[in-house]
């Protein structure tokens, strides 16, 4: 390798100075820069192939990867006029967890770091959309705000499913609520699929892969980004 690239090589304080910046850097900006990228992405390629239906996610916290979706819909609008018809659904409690089964609990995932103002989210997704886009943010717990069906909220179609809420349960009541609105094309978002130590018997993983084979669909892994998340799309939905 050093002969390969000479006396780059053996500049020893860029490779010092790359690694005391990445090393002093916080994951949560790395991971959020990377999951912006791949929400373009995901927004980007949905529109080339012209998928139509809503954007779902579940676990908005603070509103930005919600708020992010948004301005991505609006400025790809020039690639198709049909993302102005996408709707924005944000599901989330705005007040943490609750209370977790033994199997769901994580030394990371408590109240005190997932608590957030339904109120300032409202705000900021306003200011996103420039009353270009329609949104609407559901509270409460999933178990309860969920439990009616995507067709009590109108929504027939999936163009983007944003799984964001870490423990199994709450990602298998997002994705069973989800299930009749998948289609070929929906790109499915999974934010935390490796948490649980890797374990594919819990946590979104475990939900994730009930719900492909409930739902007999075939999916494609697309993409992977920042501290644990993959994206996949739904390549084949059998009858």
């Amino acid at each position: 390798m050093a002969t390969q690239f000479g006396f780059l090589s053996k500049l020893e304080f860029l490779q010092d100075w790359a690694s005391v910046l990445l090393a002093g850097l916080n994951p949560a900006i790395i991971h959020n820069l990377e999951k912006y990228h791949v929400l373009k992405k995901v927004h980007y390629l949905s529109s080339v192939e012209d998928v139509s239906g809503d954007y779902l996610e579940f676990g908005v916290f603070t509103g930005s990867s919600f708020c992010h979706s948004i301005r991505c819909c609006r400025k790809l609008a020039y690639l198709n006029k049909k993302n102005l018809n996408t709707k924005f659904y944000g599901f989330d409690s705005f007040s943490g967890f609750g209370t977790l089964s033994d199997d769901d609990k994580h030394p990371f995932y408590t109240d005190e770091n997932f608590e957030t103002s339904l109120k300032a989210v409202e705000q900021r997704a306003k200011r996103a959309a420039k009353n270009d886009i329609e949104f609407k943010l559901v509270p409460g717990f999933f178990n309860e705000s969920l439990k009616g069906g995507a067709l009590e909220f109108g929504i027939e179609r999936s163009r983007i499913i944003f799984i964001d809420s870490d423990t199994y349960s709450s990602a298998n009541d997002a994705l069973t609520f989800c299930a009749p609105t998948v289609q070929e094309g929906t790109f499915i978002v999974l934010d935390d699929y490796f948490s649980y130590r890797g374990s594919e018997s819990r946590g979104v993983a475990r939900a994730f892969n009930e719900f492909v084979a409930q739902c007999n669909i075939k999916v494609r892994q697309v993409f992977s980004y920042g501290m644990g998340g993959v994206v996949y799309i739904v390549s084949e939905k059998k009858q």
